[in-house]
């Protein structure tokens, strides 16, 4: 049996992402759980921001932004940069974070993240409160130890992102594999195939 649980804005697990917004003059960061990719043709990530934002002023002054990707190890980082306001103080300072020049954009990544999205705002939408940025990705940088040789994919299970649960309000590791994908789903097909 299920339960309702009503209207939610709950989807597990949630990525969780260091966005940066502005310059190398003038930049601050936000920990963002609710973002996605959701176009490969361009490649495209959107996010809902609230409209409050600090981060989100700079991002619409500049059109730019860049998505870093923290592991595990930096849980204290992100809630910190999630709960601190950045009006009212330097968070990269505070957590002994260094920002590196983009090589696309005028926003920088930052350096302690092994694995950054550079993106320029294609368009937003006003949805309640909050403000989805969809960023059309033009560069990606990857730590050289996370690429698997001779290909340009992440070994995710290096990487060691940190995983957001809504709702308990939880930090999560990413578990062990479970199937390839675009392969496994055959199964079905040859069961089928034997009835």
């Amino acid at each position: 049996m299920k339960r309702t649980l009503g209207s939610l804005e709950r989807l597990y697990p949630m990525p969780c992402a260091l966005v940066v917004g502005g310059t190398a003059e003038e930049a601050d960061t936000l920990a963002v759980a609710w973002l996605n990719i959701v176009s490969s043709t361009p490649p495209t990530v959107a996010m809902g921001l609230r409209r409050t934002r600090h981060t989100l002023e700079l991002i619409r002054a500049s059109g730019e932004f860049t998505v870093n990707i923290p592991d595990t190890s930096q849980a204290a980082v992100v809630d910190y940069c999630g709960t601190v306001s950045g009006n009212k103080t330097d968070k990269f300072a505070d957590c002994h974070l260094t920002l590196a020049p983009s090589s696309a954009i005028s926003t920088p990544i930052i350096e302690e993240c092994r694995l950054n999205l550079e993106c320029r705002v294609t368009h937003e939408v006003a949805v309640g409160e909050y403000v989805v940025v969809f960023g059309e990705i033009v560069e990606t940088h990857a730590d050289e130890r996370l690429v698997r040789p001779d290909t340009n994919i992440v070994e995710v299970a290096e990487l060691d992102p940190l995983i957001y649960i809504a709702g308990s309000r939880d930090y999560y590791a990413l578990g062990a594999k479970v199937a390839d994908a675009y392969s496994v789903g055959k199964q079905v097909k040859e069961s089928r195939a034997d009835e």
